[in-house]
């Protein structure tokens, strides 16, 4: 913390570049991308469970970037996950240029590879404003001499030409060896996880669990910009309507410039509205044919069941029906919600639940809320956070939906000992399968893998125990990582002989988008 602090920024202009500086410094102190981007740009955040008070007491002390035009603000919000999405990858090549850039003032190091990343990924930005503005922003911190530094390493870049955008050019290189950290992975591979920016350790636990084929689809999938979701409410009356509209092909003049960083508030603890003004600040960003080669021909949006659509990055339309989004989200016609959570629902099947369901980690009450517009009877809402679980009346109301009985409660520690109806458990995860929208957890070490298995292991055991015969657990993850996904499931199905599974579902290796999202189903006989 000292280490960042120790140079004011307030020398600095505020401006986009500047405003993400500050908060890849907050994402250094332990909050998430979205904690930090909403303390910079002065928006709300709910800090959810792991929002304590050393990171409150960061965010508090932030230096903020109020004012900043809408232009600006979307600069920001895509340097953060850009930066973050690509680290690995911005901090082998600063490694190329310059003999130790871990050696940098902290504040030095991420200026320098928020540049890198705009002369990689920002091709509507003019690489000499890129390498000009870093250079002035080193001047204003450090002096000349590192300033220096700054236009050298950028200008050795800048000289590789097209080398850094081609995978080949991670392989065998010297510099990769360092990146093993004891790891056996051959440079081929090494240097694949590199140019994709997916830490070994995440690397190696695809291959040996899926095969060196479907790693690298994971990886790609990963890197790419996440897509973009609403979920249509079924019960407004304006539902059928808009979902006519958002559905046909968008004009090229009608689609928003969206960067895709589809939901990844909501993943983090922020709200549905401050996921939704995220999208909209970044609208006047990115250019709306860049990085959906692939995807289809025109704007078209993918059917998530009958109410949820997806959009590619950067084709999801700021208004419909005369509103802009945000209002239709005011008018509860929509919520945000990504496409994986939506899928898993129906691919489980669980829209198609008649008895009182118990959700058992709530969080935000996303799927509850999801499942009550669908006609589905959720009787119960729990969640260990306060922070979540507070803002579910709110949103109940705003969707014209009763507000089911919540409190809070640990899943291992019920509320109640005994219940009628089905359960569903979206369990804590390592969120493997949601990189692309949550790149922060690229930053996570594994050794809190066997932690979360525990706790995974001990939810489901607790929840079966409660569980009444006829009736069914549903248990959904967002990670890609057998030891959370089937293995604890066969491991509860072996120590309770009295549970069938009925369903499981997960998110193909080869699908070139959609999140990476895990779910079973099992019922208790009798």
């Amino acid at each position: 913390m000292s280490r960042n602090r120790n140079i004011s920024l307030r020398k600095l202009s505020c401006n986009g570049r500047t405003a993400a500086l500050r908060a890849l410094l907050l994402v250094d102190d332990g909050l998430s991308a979205q904690q930090a981007l909403a303390s910079v740009l002065d928006a709300p955040v709910a800090h959810g469970a792991s929002g304590n008070s050393r990171e409150k007491s960061h965010t508090a002390n932030a230096g903020r970037c109020q004012g900043l035009s809408a232009q600006d603000r979307a600069l920001c919000t895509e340097l953060v996950y850009g930066c973050l999405r690509t680290e690995l990858r911005l901090n082998f090549l600063l490694g190329r240029v310059l003999p130790r850039p871990q050696g940098l003032p902290r504040p030095m190091q991420i200026l320098l590879a928020l540049a890198v990343y705009g002369l990689l990924f920002q091709d509507k930005v003019p690489s000499h404003a890129v390498v000009y503005e870093a250079v002035e922003q080193a001047r204003a911190l450090f002096g000349q001499g590192l300033a220096r530094v700054a236009n050298g390493a950028l200008r050795s870049l800048q000289r590789m030409g097209e080398e850094p955008a081609q995978p080949s050019f991670y392989a065998g290189q010297s510099g990769v060896k360092k990146y093993r950290h004891g790891a056996g992975g051959t440079d081929s591979f090494l240097g694949k996880c590199i140019f994709y920016s997916i830490p070994l350790w995440i690397g190696e636990l695809w291959r040996s669990a899926y095969g060196d084929e479907a790693a690298l689809r994971l990886m790609q999938r990963s890197f790419e910009r996440p897509w973009a979701a609403l979920r249509i409410n079924a019960r407004h009356t304006d539902g059928a309507a808009l979902h006519a509209v958002l559905a046909a092909p968008q004009a090229e003049g009608r689609a928003s410039a969206i960067a895709g960083l589809s939901g990844a508030a909501t993943e983090s603890g922020a709200t549905e509205q401050d996921s939704l003004q995220y999208h909209i600040d970044i609208a006047d960003r990115v250019d709306k044919n860049e990085n959906n080669e692939g995807q289809g021909n025109g704007h078209k949006p993918v059917a998530i069941g009958q109410w949820g659509l997806a959009f590619a990055p950067g084709t999801m339309p700021r208004e419909a029906l005369g509103l802009d989004l945000r209002q239709w989200l005011a008018r509860g016609a929509l919520s945000w919600q990504s496409a994986g959570s939506q899928q898993a629902l129906l691919a489980l099947g669980l829209d198609r639940w008649h008895e009182p369901v118990w959700d058992a980690c709530a969080g935000h009450g996303g799927k509850s809320t999801a499942l009550m517009e669908w006609g589905v009877p959720v009787s119960l809402c729990t969640d260990r956070s306060f922070a979540r679980l507070r803002g579910l009346p709110t949103q109940c109301t705003t969707l014209g939906l009763p507000v089911p009985p919540h409190c809070l409660a640990d899943a291992i520690r019920p509320p109640v000992g005994q219940w009628p109806g089905h359960i569903l458990v979206d369990a804590p995860c390592s969120g493997l399968g949601v990189l692309g929208r949550r790149p922060d957890i690229r930053r996570r070490e594994p050794q809190h893998l066997a932690e979360l298995e525990v706790l995974q292991q001990n939810m489901l055991r607790v929840l079966a125990d409660i569980l009444q015969p006829g009736r069914e657990l549903a248990y959904i993850t967002c990670t890609l990582n057998p030891a959370e996904n089937e293995r604890a499931v066969d491991q509860l199905l072996e120590n309770n002989s009295d549970l069938t599974i009925e369903r499981q579902w997960q998110t193909g290796h080869s699908h070139p988008w959609l999140e990476g999202m895990f779910g079973a189903v099992l019922r208790k006989k009798g």
